[in-house]
């Protein structure tokens, strides 16, 4: 069942993100795997939420969005 359903994430740029806003590499991860596919990534981390907003929204504001 999940087969095709799995991405990579290039250890560089998931460097670059940690390093870039603090965030652990864990986190970063999916938010270069948000701006890889070009979608929004909903998450309640605050950290996230203000390290990238142009990726990262509130499942609050996502739902108001819709």
């Amino acid at each position: 069942m999940m087969t095709g359903g799995e991405y990579s994430v290039a250890s560089q740029q998931v460097l670059q993100l940690a390093a870039q806003s603090g965030c652990s590499a864990y986190d970063c991860e999916f938010v270069g795997l948000a701006q890889d596919l070009g979608v929004t990534f909903v998450t309640a981390d605050r950290q996230i939420l203000a390290a990238f907003p142009s990726v990262a929204v509130s499942p609050e504001s996502f739902v108001a969005r819709r």
